[in-house]
């Protein structure tokens, strides 16, 4: 496994486990968005680069990637209206890339099944919603990783 390789998983694997980091130091929040009121503003903000960076390097993942960026910058507290429909269509054009893959079409089956969560609770909706991006990248990553030993 090369370097890239190995980076992008360890990008990955951080976005999987800031949210319990966060909640683990900060307690439990109403969403993600609302550790940006905490001392974890720092790893929410970072998580948020780190993964719109890994985002901008696949080309049906840049508008997602966008949006990310957007969300960072328009924070809940100061703009809560354009920082909560940027959140939306974030996580819309998630669910738009992962129906429109040609592969591993069940992560898009996985990603809604989350949706019920909200009846529970945003944040664990929003958690449910990442760890599915996250196995979905990382399983291709791997995926690719096995394609091109086995070709090459």
């Amino acid at each position: 496994m090369n370097l890239g390789i190995f980076i992008r998983l360890a990008a990955i694997g951080f976005a999987a486990i800031t949210p319990f980091i966060l909640m683990s130091f900060f307690g439990l929040q109403p969403s993600l968005s609302t550790y940006w009121n905490t001392d974890g503003q720092f790893l929410f903000i970072f998580r948020n680069i780190i993964t719109s960076y890994f985002f901008f390097t696949i080309d049906e993942w840049r508008i997602p990637a966008c949006l990310l960026v957007l969300v960072t910058v328009f924070s809940v507290d100061i703009f809560p209206d354009i920082h909560n429909m940027i959140a939306i269509i974030f996580f819309a054009s998630a669910a738009y890339s992962l129906y429109y893959i040609k592969r591993f079409k069940w992560y898009f089956i996985a990603f809604i099944l989350c949706l019920p969560l909200l009846s529970y609770s945003l944040l664990h909706a929003e958690i449910g919603g990442i760890l599915v991006l996250c196995a979905y990248h990382a399983h291709i990553l791997i995926y690719k990783q096995i394609l091109m030993k086995s070709n090459g």
